[in-house]
């Protein structure tokens, strides 16, 4: 080539815009950003912040890693299957535009204002890593703030990996009424796993106060649940029931799983029209799990749960935490075991109709009442070892509808999976309908993995929200549980 010609080429090349080669920084991809990572990326948020444009572009190659590898924005369901509200996932276009900005060599172009970014998240993951906000949780406004350790503070148990602290907190209403929304908000993200809240009715609250007072410190430990792990121990319960005739059992029926926090999710305004029932006078039993030895001598306080309220609903609902019980003591019973390098898979099956007592205890409609039942979201729960799963529906004909496949588990992004439209069966169609969660497990290490409650024992839980459509012909509602 002439060298007076190459000479020119090389100057042009110099001044044309990056423009003309591909996408620029300032010009196509900060936009992208601050339409889609800054509600979580900022200096309060669960990420590191991307609040400055110069330094943020200095991790271009990381950025361009992560959304091209599918790992950012974070959204763990396979496409193909169901439509998902807020699904956050970045349109093929701008994909390929990434692309294309990598391919150049990442040219940054001219510095320019950002546009007005969403709000930051509350809040994203524990010690597991940077969480996402759900997008649920945009524009979510609580009508109740609870603090869960009033005025104190919890110092995990030191000399355990794993601590589960149930503390019960008053329901401050005074009507009756319905919660429409859920956020959890953990004072300390060092150590906190994941949150579960429990509704006790109003007859056992105090039930439930007095346990708290009688063990050491703030709350009591709970692992399996809502009630303390001393009334495991034969003496104890022995002990319980003779105060109280059949208080273990009374207290094992008197309360039901309301809502639930893990990394990953932030606020979650339930589906319009649907509300889970709660009653003046009622306890909740708040259980944390901690990181006992993650985060040494790190205290958990000021942790809040904030609820929206309504007064009625068109369609009651309740959370189903679907699991079997006997994996959760595998140690003992041996029924959930992954061997050193071995890939397992679990299944738990619920026919719908079974559920029904269940279903008109938990939202006070009377089961000659309930004209059919709506599934409107799933969630998936594993823990390290998780590597895949599914939440299927099959229906009385037999055929299976995917409502949820993860072929790449990842512990740090859980979330409710809720759908575009809710799948919804009549009473009279209900039979022979399942929900299954399957859950397949990969142990690359030289340890046997059980299930259990520890981070590093073994979980597989659908956490299903479903509504209930009411027959209104058949007379007034009675209420009480």
């Amino acid at each position: 080539m002439n060298r007076l010609l190459f000479g020119g080429l090389v100057a042009l090349t110099i001044l044309l815009p990056a423009s003309v080669y591909g996408q620029d920084y300032y010009t196509d991809v900060r936009p992208v950003l601050t339409a889609n990572c800054l509600a979580c990326h900022t200096e309060t948020g669960p990420a590191w912040s991307m609040a400055d444009p110069e330094t943020t572009f200095e991790r271009s190659r990381l950025i361009a890693a992560m959304v091209l590898d599918r790992l950012m924005p974070p959204w763990i369901a396979e496409p193909g299957h169901q439509t998902y509200l807020d699904d956050p996932t970045l349109d093929p276009e701008v994909l390929a535009m990434i692309r294309r900005w990598r391919e150049a060599g990442f040219p940054r172009g001219e510095p320019r204002p950002d546009a007005a970014a969403p709000a930051p998240a509350s809040h994203g993951a524990g010690a597991h890593g940077g969480g996402h906000g759900s997008a649920h949780g945009h524009g979510f406004g609580p009508d109740l703030t609870l603090d869960v350790l009033p005025g104190i503070s919890f110092l995990p148990n030191q000399d355990s990996p794993d601590d589960y602290r149930c503390f019960v907190v008053d329901w401050t209403e005074a009507r009756p009424g319905y919660v429409t929304g859920f956020r959890a908000r953990p004072g300390n993200l060092q150590v906190a796993h994941h949150v579960v809240v429990h509704a006790v009715e109003p007859d056992l609250a105090a039930r439930f106060r007095e346990l708290e007072e009688e063990e050491e410190g703030p709350g009591y430990q709970c692992f399996g649940g809502a009630l303390p792990d001393r009334l495991g121990q034969r003496a104890v319960r022995e002990a319980y029931d003779a105060r109280y005739p059949d208080g273990v059992r009374e207290l094992s029926r008197g309360n039901f799983w309301l809502a639930h926090w893990a990394p990953g999710m932030d606020g979650h305004v339930f589906p319009e029209g649907t509300g889970i029932r709660m009653e003046p006078g009622s306890a909740l039993v708040v259980q944390m799990h901690y990181y006992g030895g993650a985060a040494p001598g790190e205290r958990d306080e000021g942790s809040m749960v904030d609820f929206m309220l309504a007064e009625q609903v068109e369609r009651p609902a309740f959370h189903f935490p679907q699991t079997r019980g006997d994996w959760l003591v595998a140690e003992r019973n041996r029924t959930m075991v992954i061997e050193p390098g071995a890939t397992e898979t679990y299944e738990v099956r619920d026919p719908l109709e079974e559920l029904l007592p269940y279903i008109s205890y938990v939202t006070q409609v009377p089961e000659d009442r309930i004209a059919g039942l709506e599934v409107h979201s799933v969630n998936l729960h594993m823990h390290a070892f998780g590597h895949a799963g599914k939440v299927s529906l099959t229906d009385r004909t037999g055929r299976k509808e995917t409502l949820l496949s993860i072929p790449r588990w990842d512990l740090r992004w859980q979330r409710d999976f809720t759908f575009a439209a809710p799948k919804v069966f009549a009473r009279n169609a209900l039979r022979g309908v399942t929900l299954t969660a399957e859950c397949t497990f990969r142990n690359p290490t030289e340890q046997t993995v059980v299930g259990g409650y520890g981070s590093f024992d073994e979980m597989c839980f659908n956490f299903a929200y479903i509504a209930v459509q009411v027959d209104t012909e058949a007379g007034e509602e009675t209420g009480g549980r």
